[in-house]
């Protein structure tokens, strides 16, 4: 069965007239950066654990690019900062560079070498405390160094580049987020003639809280005729920059001017229900329509197959 439409709940004759537990999320931005932070870092340390290799030797010599559900342009850059340090805090050949990096950040480089090895409960912890607390300050710290210097830098060039200048114009896609970067990765690479076919890639998904997974992949033989069909940068190309008085008022519903463009061969969202009555519901419920061309102008051509 289908979830019932979110609006329900605020209508006048349903919230004050139900007993029933609401299923919403509770959001708290902070606990959220949190989890992703520790989530997608025990998956990619158990896969290293699993393909017998180090985290520094992995990303650095043998993986050709990184890939990470992205709700952000930050987060990942932020994820791989955090998974940098503990990658030296778990292996044995970079205690001097973590020492030092502790050094820079101001923190004992004893706490991040136990916030490293120390299991944490986080959803535990929010329901003991009914707060957010981070387990992880000092190696936080130390991430928000390291993603100042100019190793760190290189190492976001040539393994976290490709495809993230089409990808940062997308916002936060939620389950396509990562799909997504791995599309516009291959356009990219099929456009600009850079060779992927099997290069050592990763791709670290993540759900909303619930759990994180890190997948080494590569590139199939003849990628690139796949990948000349993705076309991010003409999928792009007609796109409409809202001001502020048009984005508030479209994200409300309250949008009363004249449509900003005009749909052809494709899918729009006709109108959304609003009626709540004993014998027949669809308020919040989308009616979705399809709108047949001849387009009035063009729409931009794909690479030639």
């Amino acid at each position: 069965a289908s979830r019932s439409p979110f609006p329900r709940h605020f209508h006048e004759s349903f919230a004050p007239n139900t007993l029933r537990h609401c299923d919403f999320p509770v959001f708290s931005g902070k606990y959220s950066a949190t989890a992703y932070l520790d989530a997608t870092a025990h998956a990619v340390e158990d896969m290293c654990d699993q393909l017998e290799t180090t985290a520094g030797h992995y990303y650095r010599e043998e993986v050709k690019a990184l890939f990470f559900h992205r709700p952000f342009a930050m987060m990942p850059i932020q994820a791989a900062a955090f998974m940098y340090v503990r990658g030296m805090a778990r292996g044995t050949h970079h205690h001097d560079e973590l020492r030092s990096l502790c050094g820079e950040a101001k923190v004992e480089y004893e706490d991040v070498l136990r916030e490293t090895s120390m299991e944490h409960d986080l959803f535990g912890s929010l329901q003991k405390q009914l707060k957010v607390s981070d387990p992880f300050p000092n190696t936080r710290q130390c991430a928000k160094v390291l993603q100042k210097s100019e190793e760190f830098a290189e190492l976001l060039k040539k393994k976290m580049s490709l495809g993230s200048s089409l990808i940062e114009h997308l916002g936060n896609l939620y389950s396509a987020a990562l799909p997504a970067w791995i599309a516009a990765a291959f356009d990219e690479a099929h456009r600009t003639g850079i060779e992927l076919e099997g290069q050592p890639m990763v791709a670290v998904g993540y759900g909303s809280g619930d759990a994180a997974e890190a997948l080494p992949i590569i590139a199939a033989p003849n990628w690139n005729k796949a990948a000349q069909l993705i076309c991010v940068e003409e999928a792009m190309a007609d796109g409409i920059n809202l001001t502020r008085p048009q984005y508030e008022t479209i994200h409300d519903g309250t949008y009363t001017q004249d449509p900003l463009f005009d749909p052809c061969n494709e899918f729009i969202i006709k109108r959304v229900g609003n009626v709540y009555e004993p014998d027949y519901q669809d308020l919040g419920v989308e009616y979705y329509d399809y709108i047949m061309g001849p387009c009035p102008v063009p729409k931009p051509k794909c690479f030639a197959v």
